[in-house]
């Protein structure tokens, strides 16, 4: 039966329980090692929070709205995502081999190296023109009026994502129907708000190729 061991960083070795040593007792072990900045470098005995691993992972500066501060994601996108689910996948990996080869294995996971990874998407598609904006500006971080999130009459809010022309075009009649609504009120100032936003519209239209 394949067993796996996880504990805080340095104190299961300090106990003289590190994975050389249990491999050698038992070879089919899987010894799973979760730290937030790995096990070398300058951080790597350093204590930190998921804002600070995210931050370091570089992924932190591609979060937020224009002229504003980047903001923390909760703890989901290093702790969970980055730390948590990427050493679980190694675990389940290492399991695999197991199976094959009848040996066990080391698990390192870091929780910087794992959002960075987890967000490779964001530097791959810089040259797509998704992410080659500055924060803020980009499609799907606020810088576009139809993937966007909008506080509605109630006080509450609604999301928005209608990037597919089928969506868009859909997103665009509703808000049409809106106006036409207002106008039908026979205020003036109304009739200038629906030519102001449907200018809007089609500026954010032709900004972002869909017109």
């Amino acid at each position: 039966m394949e067993r796996s061991v996880m504990g805080r960083d340095g104190v299961i070795e300090k106990l003289g329980l590190g994975p050389e040593v249990l491999l050698q007792e038992t070879p089919r072990l899987i010894y799973a090692r979760l730290t937030g900045f790995g096990q070398t470098g300058k951080y790597a005995k350093s204590a930190g929070h998921d804002i600070n691993n995210f931050a370091l992972s570089g992924v932190l500066s591609k979060l937020g709205r224009k002229d504003e501060n980047p903001y923390a994601s909760v703890n989901l996108l290093a702790d969970f995502a980055g730390g948590g689910v990427m050493c679980a996948m190694g675990i389940v990996i290492a399991l695999y081999e197991c199976t094959k080869s009848g040996k066990g294995q080391i698990i390192d996971a870091s929780m910087v190296e794992g959002a960075a990874y987890l967000s490779s998407f964001l530097w791959k598609s810089q040259n797509l023109g998704l992410w080659n904006r500055p924060q803020g500006e980009n499609l799907l971080d606020s810088g576009a009026p139809f993937y966007e999130t909008y506080k509605t009459s109630d006080g509450k809010f609604i999301a928005v994502g209608a990037i597919e022309p089928q969506f868009y075009e859909q997103l665009i009649k509703e808000m049409l129907s809106v106006i036409d609504c207002l106008a039908d009120v026979g205020s003036k100032e109304k009739k200038v708000n629906e030519e102001e936003s449907a200018n809007a519209v089609k500026a954010r239209e032709a900004d972002y190729g869909l017109g």
